[in-house]
């Protein structure tokens, strides 16, 4: 086997849609879709991903966060908390408080506390993105198929209504 059928190059990415409110959150506080409560699920185009045998995993090489919104005042610093095991919802605007069994689950945290204005209309008419490069974060995902992520905002932060996140995470798969 050669080290191409060994390795193999994916992009996963999820997106959730906040209240459509301007609610200002409080450091610690968890984003989350507005109708569920739901966070973050991250497959290959929105199915599990697959793993020759079990045991296997990757590295997480890149990853982005997107926001529909530019910020014209202070821009949040978000953590997403990446889990191999779904966790319970969590009301957005809510503490963030994982269980013992779910932290048990976490696989890596990604911290995005730098953004650059896509499109520099401030509020909902503008965009931003936060890049995050050679991340080299490895996971093992054992017998799961979707990594669950959960956006905590590490400082104060007053959002747009309904501003839209988008996640998506470049890896590199490997077998053991």
């Amino acid at each position: 086997m050669t080290e191409l059928d060994e390795r193999s190059f994916i992009s996963l990415s999820d997106s959730i849609t906040r209240p459509a409110n301007a609610t200002q959150y409080a450091a610690l506080d968890v984003i989350s879709e507005v109708t569920t409560n739901d966070h973050f699920t991250l497959g290959k185009d929105g199915k599990a991903i697959t793993f020759p045998s079990v045991g296997q995993g990757g590295i997480i090489t890149g990853a982005r966060l997107l926001s529909s919104q530019a910020h014209a005042t202070v821009l949040p610093d978000i953590d997403v908390w990446l889990f191999h095991t779904d966790i319970a919802e969590v009301a957005d605007n809510a503490a963030f408080a994982p269980t013992d069994a779910e932290m048990a689950t976490l696989l890596t945290i990604l911290e995005f506390s730098s953004w650059v204005k896509g499109t520099v209309t401030a509020g909902a008419d503008g965009n931003s993105i936060s890049v995050l490069n050679d991340q080299n974060k490895s996971f093992i995902l054992e017998s799961h198929e979707f990594m669950y992520g959960q956006m905590v905002v590490q400082n104060t932060y007053t959002p747009v209504a309904s501003e839209i996140f988008t996640i998506s995470l470049d890896i590199t798969r490997f077998g053991h």
